[in-house]
C-alpha cells in the first residue's frame, strides 16, 4: 500500500515517453542558418583573448544561386540529418541515406513540395565555414579545429555514389573535417519530439539554453543564465538595443517553452556589453520539463521516460506569484525586471524612487532620445546614483496646477461666451415682442404711447430727447424712450449694456 507521500508523488507525476537524440557539442554551438524567413543574416563570430589572440572565429558564406540556408535548411540539418547520424553506427559512415525527397517532405510535415526541400539541401551543401575554435572530445581531451570547409555533398536519386552504387534516394557524402568533429566530439541529449514541434527560433533557443539549463540543475543553481547579445550571435537573430523590442522578440521565443513547462519563468537583468551597448542577462528558472529531462538524461543506462513532477497549485502560486508592491509595479511597467524592482524598493526610499520615475517619464515625453537606447537601465541607474532633475523639468504637481489653472480659465471663457450668446438670444426675443406690440397700435394710440413714455422716462433719457436738435438724433432718442416704456408694459427686462 502506498504511503501518503508516495501517493501524492504518483498523482503529481506524468510519465512521458522520451524520443532522445544525441547531438555533437562542437559545431552545433555555432550558427549556419538564418532563422528569419526572408532576407539574409551576416553570420560572423570573433572572440579574442586578453592578449588579442583570436580564440574563436566562425564565418559562414552562402552560394548566391541557391541562397542563404534558412529555416527549412535548419530543420533539415537539425531534425533529419542529426537523426540519421544518431541512428548510424560509430564511427559515422561517410555516406548517409536521408530517403527520397517525398520521404523528407513527409518527415518535416511539408506535404509534397520537394523543390523546396531540394533547394534547402543545396543551400546546406554550399554553405562554406571558416572556423577556428576548441572543443571537447568524448574522452574529455581538448582539440582545436582551424579549417575552411563545407560539411557535406548531396547526391540525388539516380546519380552515382562514390562507392559505385546508384542512389535510390537522397544521400549525403560527409566531408572529412565534418566527420572528424562528429565522430570525436562529446554529445548531449535532446528531446527529439519536442525539437520537432518547435518553430525555428524557439528550437534554436532550446538547443543553446540546454547547455546552461543542464549545468544549473547539475550544480544545484536555481536559475540558468544566458546573455541576450550572445544568444542573438549564436542563433543568429537580429540584436535589438531597445528594451521593448527585446521583450517582444524574446517573449515570442519563450512562449512555447513556458507552455510546455521547460521554462518556469524568465527575468531580464539590465547590463552592457564590452562596447558599452545595452545588453540583458536572461535568467531562466527551470520548469518541470527541464527538471524531468535532467533526471532522465543523467540516469545511468540511458533515458526511457520523462517523469514530469507537477507542483501542487498552492505551492506553485506561493513560489511564483508574489504580488509586487505598487512602487515595484511602477518600475516593472517601465521595463525594470521584477527582481531589480524589488531590490530598489528595499534599498531606497519610496520618495526617491517616485521622484526619479517622474523625471524619467518627463524625459521620455520631452527628450526621448536621451533614454531610447536602454530606458529601464537609465531608470535603474538614475535611482541608484540619484540623478538631478533634468534641465527644464516641471514637476507633476506644478504641471497639474498649471494645467488646472488653464482649464479653469478656458471654463470661464466658455461660460462668458455662453452667457453672451444667451443674452443675445433673449434680446432678439424681446425685440420681436416689442415690434409686434408697436405694430398693433393705431397712429393715435402710438402718439398717446409716446406721450406716456416721455412722462415715465428716466430723467437722463428724457433730457437727451428734449436737448437733441438734429431730427435724426431726436428720432433715435424717442425710439429708445418708447421701447423702454414698452418693456415696462410687457414686463421685459431692460436691454443689457454692451
Amino acid at each position: 500500500m502506498q504511503t501518503g507521500a508516495a501517493d501524492l508523488e504518483a498523482r503529481n507525476a506524468e510519465l512521458v515517453p522520451l524520443n532522445v537524440i544525441r547531438v555533437e557539442t562542437a559545431l552545433s554551438r555555432y550558427p549556419v542558418h538564418r532563422l528569419a524567413k526572408q532576407g539574409t543574416a551576416a553570420i560572423e563570430i570573433r572572440e579574442r583573448g586578453r592578449d588579442g589572440e583570436v580564440l574563436v572565429q566562425w564565418e559562414v558564406s552562402h552560394n548566391s544561386r541557391f541562397g542563404q540556408p534558412g529555416p527549412l535548411a535548419y530543420k533539415l540539418d537539425t531534425l533529419v540529418l542529426n537523426r540519421r547520424i544518431e541512428e548510424a553506427s560509430r564511427p559515422v559512415p561517410k555516406i548517409i541515406r536521408l530517403g527520397s525527397l517525398h520521404d523528407i517532405c513527409r518527415e518535416l510535415g511539408l506535404g509534397g513540395d520537394t523543390n523546396k526541400v531540394k533547394n534547402a539541401l543545396l543551400q546546406n551543401a554550399f554553405a562554406g565555414i571558416n572556423a577556428k575554435f576548441r572543443y571537447t572530445l568524448a574522452d574529455g581531451r581538448k582539440r582545436e579545429l582551424e579549417a575552411a570547409f563545407t560539411r557535406y555533398s548531396v547526391i540525388f536519386t539516380g546519380e552515382d555514389l562514390p562507392d559505385g552504387r546508384k542512389a535510390d534516394g537522397v544521400y549525403l557524402v560527409l566531408n572529412d573535417v565534418f566527420m572528424q568533429v562528429i565522430n570525436g566530439a562529446q554529445t548531449r541529449p535532446l528531446d527529439y519530439d519536442y525539437l520537432k514541434d518547435l518553430p525555428p527560433g524557439s528550437q534554436r533557443l532550446y538547443e543553446i539554453l540546454s547547455f546552461q539549463m543542464y549545468a544549473a540543475l547539475k550544480n544545484g543553481r536555481p536559475r540558468a543564465k544566458l546573455g541576450y547579445a550572445d544568444f542573438c550571435t549564436h542563433a543568429p537573430l537580429t540584436r535589438h538595443l531597445e528594451w521593448l523590442r527585446v521583450r517582444t522578440q524574446m517573449n515570442k521565443l519563450h512562449a512555447p517553452h513556458k507552455k510546455s513547462g521547460y521554462i518556469a519563468s524568465v527575468e531580464f537583468e539590465q547590463t552592457t556589453d564590452q562596447d558599452g551597448k545595452p545588453d540583458w542577462s536572461m535568467l531562466y528558472t527551470p520548469g518541470p520539463k527541464a527538471r524531468a529531462e535532467f533526471r532522465a538524461f543523467d540516469k545511468k543506462g540511458g533515458p526511457k521516460t520523462l517523469v514530469i513532477e507537477q507542483a501542487p497549485p498552492a505551492l506553485e502560486l506561493a513560489a511564483h506569484q508574489v504580488e509586487p508592491t505598487p512602487v515595484e509595479r511602477e518600475l516593472i511597467a517601465r521595463g525594470v525586471t521584477p527582481s531589480t524592482a524589488a531590490e530598489l524598493v528595499a534599498a531606497y526610499p519610496e520618495e526617491k524612487i517616485t521622484t526619479q520615475v517622474e523625471h524619467f517619464d518627463w524625459l521620455k515625453e520631452k527628450h526621448p532620445k536621451k533614454v531610447t537606447d536602454s530606458p529601464a537601465g537609465f531608470l535603474v541607474k538614475s535611482i541608484r546614483q540619484g540623478y538631478a532633475a533634468p534641465s527644464g523639468f516641471e514637476s507633476k504637481a506644478t504641471r497639474t496646477a498649471r494645467e488646472e489653472a488653464k482649464r479653469e480659465e478656458q471654463r470661464r471663457e466658455a461660460e462668458a461666451r455662453r452667457l453672451k450668446e444667451e443674452s443675445r438670444r433673449r434680446e432678439l426675443e424681446a425685440q420681436t415682442q416689442i415690434n409686434a406690440y408697436l405694430s398693433g397700435l393705431t397712429a393715435q394710440e402710438q402718439e398717446q404711447l409716446d406721450h406716456e413714455a416721455l412722462q415715465a422716462a428716466e430723467p437722463e433719457l428724457r433730457a437727451a430727447y428734449e436737448q437733441a436738435t438734429l431730427p435724426t438724433m431726436r428720432r433715435l432718442h424717442q425710439r429708445v424712450v418708447r421701447e423702454s416704456h414698452v418693456r415696462r408694459i410687457l414686463g421685459l427686462p431692460e436691454q443689457a449694456e454692451g
